[in-house]
């Protein structure tokens, strides 16, 4: 009898549920202050409640949504501290990755972070602000997966989601999606040029206009 590859098993319904729910919330379809239930959530996606409430408990894990005990469950209200830790770590993660890759040799191909570049730029051009966010992710996580450390991608993997919820109110301030493109194009030309030094530099100030302007949106007090 010939060799036969196994079949591909499908996701379990918790992890289409994940999934669903993700996506939905990284959509801007779950909206800050409102309250979600897990009995309507189930319905609407036309399962039980047991994979919903799986789904939903790795997403709170994730830091995503809140539990609120009798209530229901809302989307995270992330405070200056959730920034102020979130940026630390970016800027202790992406400048030591730009100038890795920066002195990388042979350089490496940046093609792929080129054309997410211009993909932002259409996107604000059409004030897509989603599309920018998607666009903006590939142009952060590439820089990473370039560095080749795992730990280093999966860490990026985890709060990437969480810089999507915080930044999407942030990049819709004037004239944010312009300025993003400017420093994201100031990155690019000094990893491609091989200048470490201001790779580190022209990261750091994008992060920190970032975190400015994430604090001017509707981040809660502590």
């Amino acid at each position: 009898m010939p060799k036969m590859s196994a079949l591909k098993q499908p996701d379990s319904l918790a992890k289409m549920a994940y999934d669903a729910i993700r996506q939905s919330i990284l959509s801007g379809g779950w909206k800050i202050g409102d309250l979600y239930n897990e009995k309507a959530i189930a319905a609407d996606l036309g399962i039980s409640r047991t994979p919903v409430r799986e789904a939903l408990l790795e997403l709170a894990a994730q830091e995503l949504i809140l539990f609120l005990p009798r209530r229901g469950l809302m989307l995270n209200r992330f405070t200056r501290r959730d920034a102020e830790e979130i940026f630390e770590l970016r800027k202790a993660i992406e400048m030591a990755a730009v100038e890795k890759i920066a002195l990388a040799s042979p350089p490496h191909d940046l093609v792929d972070i080129e054309e997410s570049l211009l993909m932002q730029r259409r996107a604000a051009k059409r004030r897509e602000y989603l599309a920018f966010m998607e666009s903006d992710r590939l142009f952060h996580t590439r820089f990473c997966e370039l560095t080749g450390n795992r730990r280093v991608i999966a860490i990026m993997e985890n709060v990437r989601d969480i810089i999507h919820v915080m930044g999407a109110k942030a990049l819709a301030l004037e004239g944010r999606a312009h300025a993003v493109i400017e420093e994201h194009r100031a990155i690019l030309e000094a990893v491609g040029r091989g200048d470490a030094a201001g790779a580190r530099q022209a990261m750091a100030w994008h992060l920190d206009q970032s975190k400015e302007a994430v604090e001017e949106s509707e981040l809660q007090p502590e």
